[in-house]
This record gives C-alpha cells, sequence and structure tokens, in this order.
C-alpha cells in the first residue's frame, strides 16, 4: 500500500511540475533523486511544494508570458505599419521623396550615360541660308545608385517616375544655331539596380557649307556634332550605340546614310549624307536656259527687214530674265564653291543681249547703210521730190488741159527728162539698198558662225568643269 501511495504521489508532483513550469522542467538529478527520498519526507514535501509555493509559482510563471506576448504584439503591430504600403506609387513616392534633381555624384565625377539608338530624320535643307534642319529621338540609359531599392520590402523591379523629378542629361550641339529638345515622354522608367531608361527628341539647326559646285547636281554630306556637357573633370560621358535614319527619300533631297563617328569622345559627331533630287530644277531651270540659248541660234534664220528677228530675241531676253531671278532667289550670295550653274547662266544672258544688240545694228544697216544719225534725214527727201514732180505733173496736165494750143515740143522734152531722172534716181535707190542687204547679210553669216563657234566652245568648257577637278568642302571646319 505504501509502495502505490508512493508512486501516485510521484506522478501527481511530475504532472504539477510540466503545469506548473512547462519552460523549467525537473532536472536529471532531481528526477534520480526522487526514488530515493522517504515516502513520510516525500508527501511532507509534496504538500509544501503544492500548498505554499503554488501562488508563488504560477504568478511568476504567468508574468513572463504575458510581457512576452504583449512584446509580440507591439513588434508585429510596427511591423505591420512600417510595410504596409508595397505598391509601386508608394515606391515611386519613396524615390521621389529624395528629390534626385542633380547629376549622379560618383568618384571620377564624370556620369556614363549610355545611348543605344538614335532614330534620325532629315527635316530640310535651305541652300538660300546654308542651314540644316533635323529631328532626332535618342533613347537613353544611366545609373543612379540613389534611386535603387531593396526587394525585400518593395517586390517591384521596375518603377515609373515622372521626368521633372528625377535628373536627365542635357545634350549641347557644337555647330548647332538652334536647337530644342524636349523629352520624348513625360516619364521615364527605373530598375531596382538604380538603371534609369528615358527617351529625347531633338530639333536641331545645324549651319552646313553645302558644296553647290554642281547644282543641282548636289551629292555632299553636313555633320551634327553632338556632345555632353564637360567641365574640367566633371561632366557627361556619352557612349553611342546605333543610328537608324528614317524617312529617308522624302522631300527634295535624299538621305544616303547617317554615318557615327565616336572615336573621340570630345568630337563624336554623327555624318549625314544628302542628295538633292535633280529633276525638278532640271526641267524648271537647266532645260528651259538650253532651249532659249538653242532658239536664240536658230533665229538667225528670221530676215533682217521688217524687226520680226529683233522682236523675236527681245522676247527672249525677257523671258530668260524671269529664270534668273528664280535661280538668283534660290542660291545663296557667297559660299565656298560658286555653281557652275551661275556661271552658265550669266553667260547666256550676255549672248542673248549680245545677239539682241547685233540684230539692230543689221537691221540700221540693211536699211540705211550706216549708223550715222545724220542718215536719217536721207530718206525723207525722196518723197518730197515725188511731191513736186507729181506736182509739177499735174499742173502740166491741167495746163495742157486747159490751153491745148499752148503745148509745145520743149514743154513736152521738159517733162519726160524729170521722168526720166526721178527713175534714175529710183533705181539708184534700189541698187544702194540691195547692196546695204548683201553687206548686213554677210555681216549675219559671220555673226552667226562666230555665235556657233562660242556655243560649241562652251558646252566643251562646262563639260570639262563639271567633269573636271572638283571643289572639295571640308564639312568639320568648324572645329577649326
Amino acid at each position: 500500500m505504501k509502495l502505490m501511495d508512493h508512486t501516485v504521489m510521484t506522478c501527481l508532483f511530475s504532472l504539477f511540475l510540466v503545469t506548473v513550469s512547462p519552460a523549467d522542467p525537473p532536472s536529471n538529478e532531481a528526477t534520480s533523486a526522487s526514488p530515493m527520498i522517504p515516502a513520510n519526507q516525500l508527501s511532507n514535501t509534496s504538500t509544501a511544494t503544492y500548498n505554499v509555493p503554488q501562488t508563488n509559482t504560477t504568478s511568476s510563471s504567468v508574468d513572463p508570458s504575458s510581457n512576452t506576448s504583449s512584446s509580440l504584439s507591439e513588434d508585429t503591430s510596427s511591423s505591420v505599419t512600417t510595410s504596409s504600403c508595397t505598391t509601386r506609387r508608394c515606391l515611386a513616392n519613396m524615390l521621389i521623396e529624395k528629390e534626385a534633381l542633380s547629376q549622379p555624384q560618383s568618384s571620377k565625377c564624370i556620369s556614363n550615360i549610355s545611348v543605344p539608338l538614335i532614330v534620325y530624320e532629315t527635316l530640310s535643307v535651305d541652300i538660300k541660308n546654308l542651314r540644316f534642319q533635323s529631328r532626332l529621338q535618342i533613347t537613353l540609359s544611366w545609373e543612379d545608385p540613389d534611386l535603387s531599392w531593396e526587394t525585400l520590402v518593395y517586390e517591384h523591379d521596375t518603377v515609373v517616375l515622372p521626368v521633372r523629378k528625377i535628373w536627365t542629361p542635357q545634350f549641347h550641339v557644337i555647330n548647332g544655331v538652334e536647337t530644342t529638345t524636349e523629352p520624348g515622354n513625360q516619364d521615364l522608367l527605373v530598375y531596382r539596380n538604380g538603371t534609369i531608361e528615358h527617351s529625347v527628341i531633338m530639333n536641331t539647326v545645324v549651319d552646313c557649307q553645302v558644296n553647290l559646285y554642281k547644282y543641282p547636281f548636289i551629292s555632299d554630306g553636313c555633320a551634327i556634332a553632338i556632345n555632353g556637357w564637360a567641365s574640367g573633370e566633371c561632366g557627361v560621358s556619352l557612349n553611342f550605340g546605333n543610328v537608324t535614319p528614317i524617312n529617308a527619300n522624302s522631300g527634295d533631297w535624299i538621305t544616303e546614310s547617317v554615318n557615327l563617328n565616336a572615336n573621340n569622345p570630345e568630337h563624336s559627331y554623327l555624318l549625314v549624307s544628302l542628295k538633292m533630287r535633280s529633276n525638278n530644277l532640271l526641267l524648271s531651270l537647266v532645260l528651259p536656259s538650253i532651249l532659249i540659248l538653242l532658239a536664240d541660234i536658230v533665229s538667225y534664220a528670221l530676215p533682217l527687214g521688217g524687226g520680226e528677228r529683233t522682236g523675236f530675241r527681245i522676247t527672249l531676253v525677257l523671258s530668260f530674265v524671269m529664270f534668273l531671278i528664280i535661280l538668283t532667289n534660290l542660291l545663296p550670295s557667297g559660299g565656298q564653291c560658286s555653281p557652275i550653274i551661275q556661271y552658265h547662266f550669266a553667260f547666256c544672258l550676255i549672248i542673248l543681249v549680245s545677239s539682241t544688240l547685233q540684230s539692230m545694228v543689221l537691221t540700221r544697216i540693211a536699211k540705211c547703210g550706216t549708223l550715222l544719225p545724220c542718215s536719217l534725214s536721207k530718206p525723207g527727201e525722196l518723197p518730197l521730190k515725188d511731191t513736186v514732180t507729181e506736182q509739177s505733173g499735174d499742173e502740166d496736165s491741167k495746163c495742157e488741159a486747159n490751153l491745148k494750143l499752148e503745148a509745145s515740143e520743149k514743154e513736152e522734152n521738159t517733162t519726160l527728162q524729170k521722168v526720166v531722172k526721178f527713175l534714175d534716181k529710183m533705181a539708184a535707190e534700189d541698187q544702194k539698198k540691195v547692196r546695204h542687204s548683201s553687206f548686213a547679210s554677210k555681216l549675219d553669216l559671220i555673226c552667226f558662225c562666230t555665235q556657233l563657234i562660242i556655243s560649241i566652245v562652251y558646252t566643251i568648257a562646262v563639260s570639262y568643269l563639271y567633269f573636271g577637278p572638283q571643289c572639295i568642302i571640308d564639312p568639320l571646319d568648324f572645329w577649326d
């Protein structure tokens, strides 16, 4: 019976210890020593332990658990408060609050900007002012460590930020006359490691000394010197990629190629090869000038008398002056290589005016035989003599009609002599006109042959100038 009581008391004591203090189990020494305690002592000890320290043990065990639970609840609530907003907008607001409006500051004070793609388009070429306008859509990429974030809190790889809240690189065109840069989009893309992707649209007007030597058959290149900001050891370094031209065959100019030269970081540029469509100007300027010059040569077939040739040539001169005014409005007043077409139009104008003056002079010679102003009065004497003879003839006829009896042989001889003299003078004048016309025709033939020879020599000279030594212009002379 005593053995049973001892066993029961041992089990009750073990259950009590497990219930009251589960965090502090009895040690092996206490467990091993407990069976060696006498029964009466064990009952007394268990009773004392059960009755007296129960309250204290319970209270001491309850207090730590309550503190632990309260601390856990506080930590949980604080963690919920700090990481409750993890959306992309909260991430964007967090990055915007950093106010990264200045250039990323590295140890070398230089920001490396990657330009993987440039989309190029030629807008216009102003030959009159030697200006070249183009449009560039530039894709950019750079790193800003201040705009990176940890994915443990924000589980997003990318975020969109407004352009006006973030620093963006600026470009400088060295030979630019007017350059405007605007963002391609009002937002930019930021990756978790701080990499930023952005695009800008640049409209630039640059000075371009186009080689107009063979105008309108032009094929030349213009340079666009694109560089980043730099001052001493600080600045922006551009690393260019590919260049893709678009709308290459629009307008009067054809963009044959766009080559990027970035061997020297301080002198990087785009060399744009351009070619002008010559069909329009060939049909509206060159061909009319050749036809007018040909018509002037063929006009020698018109007679000198009557003024038909002179009037026709004056019409040719006026028509050619109209084309000359059109050409003057198209070409610049100066340049390194003067166009051949300017000399061509000057030569044609000289030939047309000289042939017109020559026609007027030969017409005068064919009619009067001289260019002296005093000869203008001589042709007027013949009609006066004719009228006198006619009046004398009328008077003689009236006298013969009224006074038939008074007619005599002497008066009849006088009238016949006057008629013979008049006919002799008329024959002499006709012979003189024939001589003048023959002399003028000989001069006209000489002028025709001379002009024909000059035209042939001129054609050979123009061909030599066009296919011979060329005038060369350096498109990069603005760096000198």
